[in-house]
């Protein structure tokens, strides 16, 4: 099975880009990731850089397991709480990150925060993490409704991000992959200006990651971007 890719993040209207993303391969395997600074914390930029770089380096010379993907999450929360305690102005900064492996035809990922991935297959597409925010959070508790939750004004507020004090809530999920099938990750930059339909129709016309990446930062430029914004695309041939 064989993966291409694309990366592709960008600053916006904003004078610093507190997104990172990275695709990489380590023997057969292909690892992709995302993460969102919190950009009312201080630090964003300095707390998703070192979380891609802690990610990175904790999966060196380690099998892609579910269980090694978590481990090098929970290594990249405490390594930003470390970091905390140097005393430059980043003693709350805080990150996103979602990032998945593939191998073997199986994706596995974990996930924190608010930055997405989701796959499209065919005519369809399906978000395989859910967001760790107050809106997501009373939907699912059936106190929002679809309609609601779209104009409910604190449904950003995240309630998970990699670098908060105490636990953070770290899930993990997986899927079979199928040739075809094509994979994205992005930050909200992108997903709350380019929604999932739209998403699948613009990797439908794209036979190429890279071209895939280009019309979405196109969309987002065109509509006018309100944040930094990230994306991973993988084709799975």
């Amino acid at each position: 099975m064989n993966i291409r890719h694309a990366v592709l993040t960008d600053s916006g209207p904003r004078a610093v880009n507190e997104d990172a993303a990275d695709c990489w391969r380590s023997g057969s395997t292909t690892i992709a990731c995302v993460a969102d600074g919190l950009g009312g914390m201080g630090g964003g930029d300095v707390a998703s850089q070192l979380a891609m770089r802690t990610f990175r380096a904790s999966l060196d010379n380690t099998p892609p397991l579910e269980e090694s993907l978590l481990d090098a999450a929970w290594e990249a929360h405490r390594a930003i709480r470390a970091a905390q305690l140097s005393g430059d102005g980043t003693t709350r900064m805080a990150t996103t990150l979602t990032a998945i492996a593939i191998t073997y035809g199986k994706l596995i990922g974990v996930h924190c925060g608010d930055s997405r991935a989701a796959i499209a297959r065919g005519k369809g597409i399906k978000k395989l993490t859910v967001d760790h925010s107050e809106g997501q959070r009373l939907f699912e508790a059936g106190k929002l409704t679809k309609e609601e939750l779209l104009n409910y004004q604190r449904k950003h507020i995240l309630e998970s991000a990699l670098g908060e004090k105490g636990e953070p809530r770290i899930d993990k999920f997986s899927f079979d992959l199928s040739p075809g099938d094509r994979l994205f990750l992005t930050t909200d930059g992108v997903h709350n200006i380019v929604l999932l339909r739209e998403l699948q129709r613009l990797a439908s016309a794209s036979n190429d990651p890279n071209d895939l990446v280009e019309s979405v930062a196109d969309t987002v430029q065109e509509r006018g971007p309100t944040d930094n914004y990230s994306i991973v695309a993988l084709y799975v041939d």
